[in-house]
């Protein structure tokens, strides 16, 4: 199939699951946790074994009888659980067996959402379970499937409207493409947030939110809800679900700046889908390249946020790195860069006289004002 090919986030799988007697692969649907698991882990880990909690049969035994369900696999090591948050009362469980024995590497549970509460899961993994969070992918997994070396111009102008979900991204024609992210919005919104058993979901705001997500300017919890004329809480409601399902990424404001959380839809081929703007798609890349790669190589846990000012003139992202410290990147849409259009950096700046600080435009070579780094679009990559 085109879209297997070695994922980044492998060597980090491997390692939890040597420390780990159970070990979490969580993402969104479609963001490549099953062919993961099957396709790589496997290769190296020859005596796992995959059972998928969407076959209805498999998830009603995992529920009514899970001790009977795990010891089917008893000889799986490990045992691979799909859309394991399906069956809630199959965590107790497992729990229980790891409890007798804590040898490394004995399940890896694949979940489409968070593994939490509203899906009726205790935290009673607590301590036991290692967590890998899948992301689309990313530039460099997306150049070495096409044996590329660099990233040019047009291959972020393709990323940015293709994305990068496994099963879409390699589609070439534009109208089967269109019909895969249909079908995937479609599944969300009427299958998906309805796992949630305790909220009282509408499948049709939720289309909604997802569009109003992909072309607001500033797509925060009230500004949406005043666009579709719906109570603030309900769309929070909706929103929550949507993060669990981490279909969007809430990004908080920075706190020198203003402003109230905004929401990013995962992937820059599905917010292309629903309209949004070329600077809403390389605003969404940005995030999903740093945050994945902070995710699959970084030490510790960096924090992100976005900056806006009392004047609501936006910096796209801080990247608060516990090591290196504060990095701002502001996206810029002009091709030809002038001092004063540095300010808001220089302002940012002002207050976090650490920070460092990059504007990424259209141009082809990158210069250096005020320890400002003025830089190609393509260096959102780096």
């Amino acid at each position: 199939m085109p879209h297997v090919r070695s994922r980044q986030v492998l060597p980090l799988a491997l390692k939890r699951l040597k420390h780990s007697p159970i070990v979490a692969i969580q993402g969104a649907r479609q963001t490549g946790k099953s062919i993961l698991a099957r396709e790589l882990l496997k290769a190296v880990l020859p005596q796992a074994v995959e059972i998928s909690l969407d076959v209805l049969s498999e998830q009603n035994l995992a529920q009514i009888a899970p001790q009977t369900f795990l010891a089917r696999f008893a000889g799986a090591h490990p045992l691979i659980i799909d859309e394991a948050q399906k069956s809630p009362a199959l965590f107790d469980a497992i729990k229980y067996l790891v409890d007798r024995s804590r040898v490394p590497g004995q399940y890896l549970l694949l979940g489409s959402t968070e593994f939490s509460h509203l899906q009726n899961i205790r935290e009673s993994l607590t301590g036991r379970m290692g967590r890998v969070r899948l992301y689309p992918l990313i530039s460099a997994e997306l150049l070495n499937s096409e044996k590329k070396q660099v990233l040019d111009r047009n291959f972020l102008l393709k990323y940015s409207e293709h994305g990068g979900m496994p099963a879409i991204a390699f589609v070439r024609d534009p109208q089967a493409r269109s019909d895969l992210i249909q079908d995937w919005v479609d599944l969300t919104c009427s299958r998906d947030i309805h796992q949630f058993k305790k909220l009282k979901l509408d499948s049709n705001l939720a289309y909604s939110i997802l569009r109003e997500c992909a072309v607001q300017d500033f797509p925060t919890q009230a500004n949406i809800a005043r666009k579709l004329n719906t109570d603030s809480r309900r769309i929070g409601t909706h929103l929550n679900a949507l993060c669990e399902l981490f279909v969007v990424n809430r990004i908080d404001p920075h706190p020198s700046g203003t402003g109230k959380s905004i929401y990013l839809l995962l992937d820059a081929g599905i917010a292309h889908f629903l309209g949004a703007n070329l600077e809403r798609r390389l605003h969404i890349l940005l995030v999903n390249e740093k945050m994945a790669k902070n995710s699959y190589f970084g030490k510790k846990r960096n924090r992100y946020f976005y900056y806006r000012s009392s004047g609501k003139q936006i910096i796209h992202l801080i990247e608060d790195d516990i090591d290196d410290g504060v990095v701002a990147y502001q996206l810029f849409n002009r091709e030809v860069v002038k001092i004063p259009d540095l300010e808001r950096l220089k302002a940012f700046k002002k207050k976090n006289k650490t920070a460092q600080c990059s504007l990424l435009a259209p141009i082809n070579l990158g210069w250096k004002d005020a320890n400002i780094s003025v830089e190609p679009w393509e260096n959102l990559a780096k």
